[in-house]
């Protein structure tokens, strides 16, 4: 999706399953989230350190929204997390909320939305392309999940704007946070393929937006059969395996060692026999493990 500017924007979406892919983006993500929350916004409670802000709801379960230009830098990030795990309105700011925290699978929590600095809105009332473009985007991951709504803990000052766009319930009364500047509110967005469709018409985005590398190994009995055999070659040696190869190692350097003439022959004979050393080692080792 172009912007009006023509710059390409893509949203990623980054599970366990293919983060090791933007580990750049990630690191960039934590150290965002830092200077705007810890150093910005002056929350200090938050975990933060090298710079790099983070906390337990970072973990297998969550996934984050990264809207990236074509250079593959961030330009602004959501982090959403299932509520049938800890999650954080639920149980880091339950204070927060008015009525037993949603837990449904239909349910995810939205946390740490971030735009960078240059792609923040121009002007009062206008939503940022970067903004519409991941507007878009959390409704496509709703619509591929299966999610019917959205918690999030929301600054007061954004609960209007957001309202514009999205079906907006609040499921607590605004209350200023304890730690750092400003007034939040809990609120429940509807969620799903007609929010989507209206996300579009208020957004003048009607291209797909998300995008998602699938990276789950391939799981046949050949591959399995393959990755078992290369772990077993980098399986480490024992201490025993490991005195015999060095004193056949020792015996390799003496035999080439005592030869005052160039002995082809010779040499390649030591070798083999090393070689053979080396293999019955192996073999010993499978025996032991069978």
């Amino acid at each position: 999706m172009c912007t009006e500017d023509g710059e390409l924007t893509v949203i990623h979406v980054v599970t366990i399953h293919n983060q090791h892919l933007y580990a750049r983006q990630l690191d960039e993500m934590f150290r965002m989230r830092h200077e705007f929350y810890v150093k910005q916004r002056g929350w200090d409670a938050l975990t933060s350190e090298n710079e790099r802000e983070t906390d337990e709801f970072d973990n297998e379960h969550a996934v984050y929204l990264m809207n990236l230009d074509r250079f593959g830098n961030l330009i602004a990030t959501f982090r959403i997390n299932p509520t049938t795990t800890p999650y954080l309105l639920a149980d880091k700011m339950p204070d927060f909320l008015d009525r037993p925290a949603p837990r449904s699978e239909e349910i995810w929590d939205l946390t740490r939305w971030m735009v960078a600095p240059h792609a923040r809105r121009k002007s009062a009332g206008e939503i940022a392309d970067a903004q519409k473009v991941l507007i878009c985007g959390v409704m496509e991951f709703a619509v591929a999940r299966g999610i019917t709504h959205y918690t999030c803990l929301m600054d007061t000052v954004f609960v209007q704007r957001m309202a514009r766009v999205w079906p907006v319930e609040f499921i607590g009364a605004p209350q200023r946070f304890e730690d750092g500047d400003g007034e939040a509110v809990a609120v429940l967005i509807e969620a799903g393929p007609h929010i989507l469709a209206t996300s579009r018409d208020k957004t003048g985005i009607y291209d797909a937006v998300l995008f998602e590398l699938q990276t789950s190994p391939p799981d046949t009995p050949s591959e399995r059969s393959k990755r078992n055999a290369a772990l077993e070659k980098e399986s480490p040696m024992t201490e025993t395996e490991l005195t015999r190869v060095r004193e056949a190692a020792r015996h390799l350097v003496t035999e080439l060692k005592t030869q005052t003439q160039p002995d082809l022959e010779a040499s390649i004979q030591a070798i083999d026999d090393f070689t053979r050393v080396l293999r019955a080692d192996g073999d010993t080792a499978r025996l032991e493990n069978a």
